[in-house]
């Protein structure tokens, strides 16, 4: 049998294992997020589970992650895999030699993409290649210009995936989303300032959302257990972890509400902009000294003592500035 024939008959077979699982999963983690979050958010969180388009794909960064021996796989994933890598090093070698962005675009949905909510042409035309080279799970909305629709998308690696990875991403389409758009750009407001902070809150979050779902005892289907990997944001989780412990009711009500105003002003925006700096430097150079972890913690320790000296009075005040400022300010009940 050649490759290219064998590869389709695995992914139709693995493609449909994990859409399976996924609609066995989906109302258990709408009720473990709702857990989370709060039951005043049930049909807030239900309805954005439920509007998300997946995307299946081939990963090679993450079938290189598997060490077939030394894990409890099955033949069949065994030769599968290494059908996969083998299929995939051959294709990225092949590609090199692409000068034409189209050819390159449909070369990559064709071996790579194995089952989407998408059409190709809806994929090729919002900058599909970005997500391809990135390689890994993703977030992201894709914009449908002539219908003026914004749709929250999720891409998946096909075969080495688990559930935690799963409500990392799907913990992203509850956090962000398109507040406005210009001609030239979607705006999508971020509550946390730099990428490492909103990376590493995300994950720690979504660990808390899978100690909710195994309390339900809700059922983990086998695809998505047969893999267990440790990423750099939860080795990293120690750096937001004293902000999380101080502050997780308003990040949870920033986060549902979409009012990001509301953390930096009981956290005071200097302080909340120094402390998503450092989170950002710590983790790119990789580790961070005692002294300097120390006084990550004090800064913490000051937004906590700042939050907690706001006053009703001030905080309208604060508010009538934002909505002079020409923000949009809604204010919760």
């Amino acid at each position: 049998m050649k490759i290219d024939k064998r590869i389709k008959s695995y992914n139709k077979k693995n493609g449909e294992v994990l859409e399976k699982a996924m609609k066995t999963i989906e109302p258990f983690l709408i009720q473990a997020f709702t857990n989370f979050y709060g039951k005043e958010y049930h049909e807030q969180i239900k309805n954005t589970i439920k509007s998300i388009y997946f995307t299946y794909f081939l990963s090679l960064d993450f079938l290189k992650l598997v060490d077939i021996k030394s894990m409890c796989l099955s033949k069949k994933d065994q030769r599968s895999i290494i059908y996969y890598l083998h299929y995939l090093n051959k294709f990225y070698t092949q590609i090199k030699g692409f000068n034409e962005i189209e050819g390159l675009e449909q070369a990559a949905l064709k071996k790579v993409i194995v089952k989407s909510a998408f059409s190709d042409q809806k994929l090729i035309a919002n900058n599909f290649l970005e997500y391809l080279f990135n390689d890994v799970p993703m977030y992201f909305i894709i914009a449908d210009e002539e219908e003026e629709h914004f749709y929250k998308s999720i891409f998946l690696p096909l075969l080495v995936i688990d559930l935690e990875i799963i409500i990392h991403e799907i913990n992203h389409a509850l956090m962000i989303d398109v507040m406005a758009v210009t001609e030239e750009e979607l705006i999508m407001p971020n509550l946390f300032i730099t990428e490492a902070c909103e990376e590493l809150i995300n994950d720690y979050i979504a660990r808390l959302v899978l100690e909710e779902y195994i309390n339900l005892k809700a059922p983990i289907p086998t695809v998505l257990g047969k893999f267990s990997l440790v990423n750099a944001y939860e080795i990293f989780s120690y750096l937001i972890e004293p902000f999380f412990q101080q502050f997780a009711p308003l990040i949870k009500e920033s986060i549902m509400t979409k009012n990001f105003n509301l953390l930096k002003m009981y956290a005071g925006k200097e302080d909340f902009t120094l402390f998503c700096s450092l989170v950002q430097e710590y983790y790119l150079q990789g580790d961070c000294s005692q002294e300097e972890y120390e006084a990550l913690k004090t800064l913490v320790l000051k937004m906590a003592h700042h939050a907690t000296s706001i006053n009703n009075i001030d905080y309208e005040k604060y508010l009538e500035e934002l909505e002079n400022k020409g923000y949009r300010v809604r204010r919760l009940k």
